[in-house]
């Protein structure tokens, strides 16, 4: 029954007629959405033992995105690529003693496609993105001065997703995304004094998962 419905839905797709005009151009897209982060902090203890703490972070998230999409001659197949940046705003995710905010997001994206109709485009993309971090630290103890630190830093790492567009018009699309971003991690912080024979260490290693709704225009 499986083999029979995957025929149908292969069948289905690629006799479906092409868009008079394919989709083929410059865009550019206004992305507003929601963004979960799990705010992964670890740390060492003074007896050598790893500590964590975990706390999910959820943000809006206001972006614009400029591309190129490119239907291929007589194919239903989409190639094409884009920039994008977003701005997030959050009350920031506080673990233990430290509060956490990721303000910016950029991101560079290969993008793959199908024309699944005429009007409707399925897609996934993938591609390296940097995100900003403020991590401020509060109240810290074990003889540190000050008692309380910030620190402003970049992180990078892989990204993908994928998504759907449908074209209200020519020119025009409407659509949603997921996209999943895994920013390679690093320690903002080494204790100034050492306590069971090393300086206790904070490492942060975020996830970012965000939802978008994307409003496109061609040109």
């Amino acid at each position: 029954m499986r083999k029979i419905t995957k025929a149908i839905l292969t069948v289905t797709i690629l006799a479906t007629p092409l868009a008079a005009d394919p989709v083929r151009g410059l865009f550019a897209s206004l992305n507003l959405g929601l963004r979960f982060t799990p705010q992964n902090h670890d740390y060492t203890n003074p007896n050598g033992a790893v500590g964590k703490e975990t706390k999910l972070n959820t943000s809006t998230s206001f972006g614009l995105s400029l591309g190129m999409l490119n239907q291929m001659e007589k194919s239903k197949v989409v190639v094409g690529g884009e920039v994008s940046v977003a701005m997030n705003q959050s009350s920031g995710g506080t673990e233990g003693k430290v509060s956490i905010t990721n303000p910016y997001t950029l991101g560079v994206y290969g993008i793959a496609g199908m024309m699944m109709t005429p009007k409707l485009m399925f897609y996934g993309k993938a591609g390296y993105a940097w995100t900003t971090n403020q991590l401020k630290y509060t109240d810290l103890d074990r003889g540190e001065n000050p008692s309380s630190r910030t620190y402003k830093k970049t992180m990078g790492g892989l990204s993908g997703g994928g998504g759907l567009n449908f074209l209200v018009t020519n020119k025009f699309m409407v659509g949603g995304e997921y996209l999943y971003h895994a920013p390679k991690e690093i320690t903002p912080r080494k204790n100034d004094s050492a306590e069971g024979g090393q300086k206790r260490k904070f490492v942060y290693h975020p996830s970012v998962h965000t939802v978008s709704l994307k409003l496109s225009m061609l040109f």
